[in-house]
């Protein structure tokens, strides 16, 4: 979007993620919006953690552009928004393919207290998910020499396998810390998601295979830190890729935690066992001597979503890059449709409602789904925000305003009031005579 600036803004902006059961979470992002010189096009052109050093909006971001109310009245929606705190609009590029949300943009007026339905439908593409987050985790004690050497040597490949709209990181993970390993020894973040390629391969290369006590390692420890503190976009389909050949320690982290955290940010695990079923990172702790069950993969694959793959030891570099290609696509071809809104203020209540007789869970490519958007006037202000689901790259661009009014009972309702109160005054009179 050309054009010098007739002013631009910088927002401090909490996004709020919500899926069909509810909110799972929020975190901050920072953006400057850019009105053009000609008052016709509003557009966030950074993200954090990058900020904007000049006067000029990019010209690769028409495409997210949003025209405002009207030209005429830029400066006076200017100084509203920053007074009541604004949405943005580009979080995601421009659909691919048959994705779409339809409508594709609303425009109401409401009161305070007063909720209106948005019903909308969702179609995604060819392909499934076409924006997805994917973490490469692994364990780096003494044994996994052989998975770790494949894995270095067919990241790149694996990575080039997938579109534009993919991210992704990599970290590794040793000893639990009730071995008295530190938490900043037992998982670290090598590399944060990210679409350079590079930089990835290089925290893969990283890896090393050394070391380790006991059998058990930090698996469940490290699963719910990738879980909490990666990176992850807020419109991104998200998927964990767990290699790893032992049980996991449930002292300093247990299964249901695991699994927890990893259901609340929306996480898909693609888990590569060095060893057969019931075994290895599908073991049990502290061993089935004890009398536990094992399962600990399946049981994190089964909660989340994903799949397990076993005998990963026994594959060539070849096998080993299809087997990790194939699974992501697996985990990416159907999605569990997630809600989120781009909407950073409290002046507005939303909130979102599958409403598809086939339910919005596990929907197929090319397939198409109904939700509602029920939105609640809190505040008065002008709110500008785009709907989406994680993993589809479409957005619909719903502009509301709330006027200060609170909602009053309609014609008939007064009516009935005021017989009511005629009633209460009948009985008044009868008592006094």
């Amino acid at each position: 979007m050309g054009g010098k600036l007739k002013a631009f803004q910088r927002h401090f902006l909490g996004v709020q993620t919500m899926g069909v059961h509810g909110t799972h979470n929020a975190r901050r992002v920072f953006g400057y919006r850019c009105f053009r010189s000609s008052g016709q096009a509003v557009n966030v052109v950074e993200v954090a953690p990058r900020l904007v050093q000049t006067g000029l909006c990019p010209s690769g971001d028409q495409h997210n552009a949003r025209a405002p109310p009207s030209s005429g009245s830029i400066m006076k929606s200017m100084v509203s928004k920053l007074a009541t705190g604004i949405g943005f609009s580009g979080l995601l590029a421009a659909g691919v393919g048959a994705q779409s949300i339809t409508p594709s943009s609303t425009t109401a007026t409401i009161n305070i207290g007063e909720t209106i339905t948005i019903n909308k439908t969702i179609t995604l593409g060819a392909v499934g998910a076409t924006n997805v987050d994917v973490f490469f985790l692994a364990d780096n004690t003494g044994s996994m020499g052989s998975v770790v050497s494949n894995a270095q040597a067919g990241a790149t490949a694996v990575m080039n396998n997938f579109g534009a709209g993919f991210q992704f990181g990599a970290g590794r993970y040793l000893g639990d810390p009730i071995e008295g390993v530190t938490p900043a020894t037992a998982y670290a973040q090598l590399q944060g998601l990210t679409s350079n390629k590079a930089l990835v391969q290089t925290a893969i290369n990283s890896w090393f295979a050394s070391g380790g006590g006991d059998t058990p390692e930090g698996n469940f420890y490290a699963l719910a830190q990738v879980a909490n503190t990666a990176t992850w976009r807020v419109g991104a389909q998200r998927v964990l890729v767990w290699l790893g050949d032992a049980t996991a320690h449930t002292e300093t982290t247990t299964q249901a935690q695991a699994i927890a955290a990893l259901a609340a940010k929306g996480i898909k695990v693609v888990a590569f066992n060095s060893g057969t079923v019931g075994n290895g990172i599908d073991g049990c702790y502290p061993s089935p001597s004890t009398g536990c069950v094992p399962g600990q993969a399946t049981s994190v694959v089964n909660a989340v979503g994903g799949s397990l793959t076993h005998n990963l030891t026994s594959l060539s570099n070849a096998a080993f890059v299809a087997a990790v290609n194939a699974q992501i696509s697996a985990a990416t071809s159907n999605i569990n449709l997630d809600f989120f809104s781009t909407l950073l203020n409290p002046g507005l209540s939303v909130s979102f409602r599958c409403t598809d007789a086939l339910g919005c869970t596990n929907v197929a490519a090319g397939a198409s789904r109904t939700f509602a958007v029920d939105i609640t006037g809190v505040a008065a202000g002008v709110y500008a925000f785009d709907v989406g689901a994680r993993g589809v790259d479409a957005l619909e661009n719903d502009l509301i305003t709330v006027r200060g009014d609170t909602v009053v009972p309609e014609p008939a309702s007064m009516a009935l009031v005021g017989a009511g109160l005629l009633v209460v005054a009948g009985f008044a009179r009868r008592r006094r005579r």
